[in-house]
């Protein structure tokens, strides 16, 4: 008698499944934990300025999140910080399940478990760059009584800021929407796009660096009137959405803005002195996106075009801005681009592994003795 039950394929693909959105459900809820208590809004954001539209700019137009509670705690009898809170949780699932369709979409792992297994590796860059402390060198070595020795080396928690998740979430799905339609032309893609846009706009202004990887992207695949005039929508729902938020927050004057005529600040000059200090510089590289602009760059000529586009158009315009008006020692400044940076990864990584593999089979397939 047979002793041994077997599960029929579908009933155990569903399983899996299941016990996946489980585990995706714990890590969200755990880095969202973590989040909150290793890391605090900074004094002029806080959670109950934004939510009562007081915080200075450019911080406070950045108001998807805040509008949001604001509206619940209408209804509900909920603080500002579990609700954000709520919705991190939210992100985290969201960003680990768009990974696992970046992983479908591109056809990176051999079947669809392993594709979920590797979903959860893009917490890791984005553990480093929201969560993980600025390594702050107080001073690097000291020499005391004839010895050389390390000096004092402090971690320094990270402010917390609403909309950074939300933002790497974002740019994900749309990066995906526009690759998607590059596949199959449907229309439906790209009026999906054109919507998270808008949406995205409303959380954070970076989505106007998204212009440069729709202009490289279908240079080559759009006539060029189409394309021009495909941009031009794109820049007037910008406009549409941040010249209002601009000017109703107008009054909420950001104290330390030094960036011209704007309430942007320039920390240009200060950050290339401070990645000028060679050990802070090995500690900045060794933590940008963990190290997974490696492969990328050591492998680029096996880079898939679309995520080229999506690197250069939106990742370098968006490096440059953040350098400028971002402080370096807050990682999360570059977030939108780590989540690209984790699919540049894995697809340069899987097609090394896959050309690798091939002429392994051919070796053994000619070994086998002749039976």
């Amino acid at each position: 008698m047979n002793r041994y039950v077997v599960t029929p394929p579908a009933e155990s693909a569903r399983i899996e499944r299941i016990i996946w959105l489980l585990a995706v459900t714990m890590v969200a809820v755990f880095l969202t934990c973590l989040h909150l208590t290793t890391t605090a809004p900074f004094k002029l954001t806080t959670f109950s300025q934004l939510v009562h539209f007081e915080a200075v700019e450019p911080f406070q137009h950045r108001v998807l999140l805040p509008a949001l509670v604001a509206g619940l705690q209408q209804i509900l009898p909920l603080g500002e910080k579990l609700l954000f809170g709520v919705f991190e949780i939210v992100g985290w699932i969201a960003l680990i399940m768009l990974a696992h369709r970046a992983l479908v979409i591109l056809s990176i792992g051999r079947h669809d478990l392993m594709r979920r297994v590797l979903a959860f590796t893009v917490v890791i860059p984005m553990f480093m760059h929201l969560i993980a402390p600025d390594l702050q060198l107080v001073s690097a070595f000291v020499a005391d009584e004839q010895r050389f020795d390390l000096g004092s080396w402090q971690p320094r928690a990270l402010f917390y800021y609403v909309y950074d998740l939300p933002a790497a979430v974002f740019t994900l799905a749309m990066a995906l929407l526009l690759i998607r339609y590059t596949q199959g032309d449907r229309r439906r893609y790209l009026l999906a796009y054109f919507l998270l846009f808008a949406i995205a706009t409303v959380n954070r202004e970076t989505t106007v660096f998204l212009l440069g990887f729709f202009t490289l992207l279908f240079a080559r695949r759009m006539a060029w009137p189409r394309l021009l005039l495909l941009l031009v929508l794109q820049g007037g729902i910008f406009i549409a959405i941040q010249w209002p938020l601009n000017w109703l927050f107008a009054d909420n004057i950001n104290p330390n803005a030094h960036l011209g005529n704007t309430q942007y600040e320039n920390h240009l000059w200060a950050n290339l002195a401070l990645l000028a200090n060679p050990l802070y510089f090995v500690t900045f590289v060794a933590r940008f996106a963990a190290g997974l602009y490696l492969p990328v760059l050591l492998w680029h000529r096996t880079l898939d075009t679309r995520l080229i586009c999506a690197l250069v158009g939106f990742g370098l315009p968006l490096i440059a801005f953040a350098l400028l008006a971002g402080r370096v020692q807050e990682q999360r400044i570059f977030i939108e681009i780590v989540p690209l940076i984790w699919l540049a990864a894995m697809q340069v990584i899987a097609t090394r592994a896959a050309t690798h593999a091939e002429p392994n089979a051919m070796v053994t397939e000619r070994s086998d003795p002749v039976r």
